[in-house]
């Protein structure tokens, strides 16, 4: 069995959180080794959503909905020819959603 999240930190004993990473504009490079998806984050914005700014940036951000155990964490800072091809998730439009239960006829 896997031993799940190990950090990828550059020097050990540091720590670099996601406000530091948002500062220096970086991409959060999130690779799930088991289904090998790979998602790139601003780091700016998981800092607005998860509102933690000295949360570990070498932390996933969220689970993987297959194997949550095998994520990888690395930080990318984007060179002049990154901008127009990447491809980032960034925060769309927060919806309402109406959910439905089941009740017998009469009952509230």
């Amino acid at each position: 069995m896997p031993e799940g999240y190990i950090s990828a930190r550059p020097y050990p004993g540091t720590t670099y959180r996601l406000k530091e990473a948002a500062e220096a504009n970086q991409l959060i490079v999130v690779r799930c080794a088991g289904c090998r998806r790979m998602v790139r984050y601003l780091a700016s914005d998981l800092l607005a959503l998860l509102g933690d700014p000295w949360r570990d940036a070498y932390a996933p951000p969220f689970p993987c909905s297959n194997l949550a155990e095998y994520l990888r964490v690395r930080m990318h800072s984007p060179m002049p020819g990154d901008y127009g091809h990447l491809v980032v998730r960034r925060p769309g439009a927060v919806r309402r959603t109406q959910t439905w239960k089941t009740v017998k006829f009469g009952d509230s």
